[in-house]
C-alpha cells in the first residue's frame, strides 16, 4: 500500500479554502437558528473554531487537490445560499 503523500493542491485547499468554508457554514447553521442573538454568539464560537480546526484535516485527507476544492466549494457555496435565504 502506498503512503498518503500530501500534493500541493491539498496543502493549498487546506490552507486558504477549507478554513474559510468552515466558518461560513458555521455562519450560516447560527443565521439559520431561532435564538436570540447573544446564543448565535455562543453556538458561533462553539462550533466555529472547531470547524475551522476540521475543515483543514478534512481537506488533507481528500484524494486529490481538485476534491479537497471541490468539497471546500461546494461547503461554501451552500452555506453562502443559507445565508442568502435566510
Amino acid at each position: 500500500m502506498a503512503a498518503h503523500t500530501i500534493t500541493r493542491g491539498r496543502m493549498l485547499a487546506a490552507i486558504f479554502a477549507a478554513p474559510a468554508a468552515g466558518l461560513l457554514a458555521t455562519l450560516a447553521i447560527a443565521a439559520v437558528l431561532p435564538l436570540a442573538v447573544e446564543v448565535k454568539a455562543l453556538v458561533f464560537a462553539l462550533v466555529g473554531f472547531p470547524a475551522a480546526a476540521a475543515a483543514p484535516c478534512l481537506a488533507l485527507l481528500a484524494r486529490s487537490g481538485a476534491r479537497a476544492w471541490a468539497g471546500s466549494a461546494a461547503t461554501a457555496a451552500a452555506a453562502a445560499l443559507a445565508l442568502v435565504l435566510a
